[in-house]
């Protein structure tokens, strides 16, 4: 029976536990080990100071004295292998095979991690932003290795895998201090629309979170169903409860606008046809002298046409 197959390295490790090491040996290797975790830590942490002061994210400065604190430990414990007298391009390959089977198996975890690297890098929103990502919307409270977190309106909490975010479409509503939102308005087709105008421009002044810069816009956009619509925009601060309440006060300063102004405000209507017929015809029943009149002038203009074209067919050449 042929005996198993070794993986690169594993022979010398055998090798290293059969030798008779002192325990001189084991003890400086222990030392060398302990002083690598000591080192990794003070790493770890002089490089998040160090970072922070040039990298305004707490989570890139983060997973950057991580990375620093593992290259640290990893480089003393080659060294304490060294001591010990254990080659270790053989253990390498081994340690890089079981890497890459690890990485397979952790695929997922390794896409959110490095999409979160991504993330810090480009920066499309900051803690504290309000986004929509994937269909939600809420405040940025964390940025981690996996997830990004957001406080939705509703007091959720959401965690959208850091993949996704960087493959969906990022709305950052907070970016800029301020944004501008639309109000579409309708009113009856008897209306003065110089009247209507001069409403809403009221009506938006009258709202104290309505910016006067850059100035709110009425535009006419089209002859509805049973309206003439408008479309009003206003700009106000960008944050979300903002919007929320400048749109109810315009809303109500618009109805109360035009209203004042006796301008009706469309809605859908529709006529019903009870199936009865027309009390009285659209057309008189009966010739009347002028359809007598213009009947006889009609005729009279045909009977030209026709000796017209007659002659015309007596005088052309015949073909042979």
């Amino acid at each position: 029976m042929r005996p198993p197959a070794l993986l690169p390295g594993q022979g010398e490790l055998d090798a290293l536990l059969d030798d008779g090491l002192t325990s001189a040996d084991w003890i400086r290797a222990a030392v060398l080990l302990v002083v690598a975790v000591l080192a990794a830590v003070a790493v770890a942490r002089l490089g998040r100071r160090l970072i922070g002061r040039w990298v305004d994210s707490a989570f890139a400065s983060q997973i950057a004295a991580r990375l620093a604190a593992y290259a640290t430990f990893l480089l003393v414990f080659i060294y304490a292998l060294n001591s010990l007298g254990v080659r270790v391009g053989p253990l390498l390959g081994a340690l890089g095979l079981g890497g890459l089977v690890l990485a397979l198996a952790l695929q997922k975890l390794v896409e959110n991690f490095v999409a979160a690297l991504i993330l810090q890098a480009r920066r499309p929103f900051t803690i504290g932003d309000t986004v929509r990502l994937s269909d939600q919307l809420g405040v940025v409270t964390d940025i981690d290795a996996r997830t990004t977190v957001l406080a939705s309106l509703d007091g959720t909490i959401v965690r959208i895998p850091n993949a996704t975010v960087v493959a969906e479409t990022i709305e950052n509503l907070t970016r800029n201090p301020h944004r501008r939102s639309r109000l579409g308005v309708g009113v009856a087709y008897d209306t003065d629309l110089d009247i209507a105008i001069e409403a809403l421009f009221d009506a938006l002044a009258r709202v104290p979170s309505v910016r006067d810069e850059p100035a709110p816009q009425v535009t006419l956009t089209r002859f509805g169903p049973s309206s003439i619509d408008f479309d009003v925009f206003y700009w106000h601060d960008s944050d979300v409860p903002t919007e929320l309440s400048t749109r109810h006060d315009v809303i109500r300063s618009v109805h109360r606008a035009l209203l004042d102004r006796s301008v009706t405000i469309a809605f859908p209507q529709m006529v019903v046809w009870p199936g009865e017929k027309r009390p009285t015809p659209v057309y008189e029943a009966g010739e009347t002298p002028e359809f007598a009149q213009r009947a006889a002038s009609d005729a009279e203009r045909r009977g030209v046409v026709r000796r017209r074209v007659s002659t015309w067919r007596r005088q052309s050449p015949r073909s042979g």
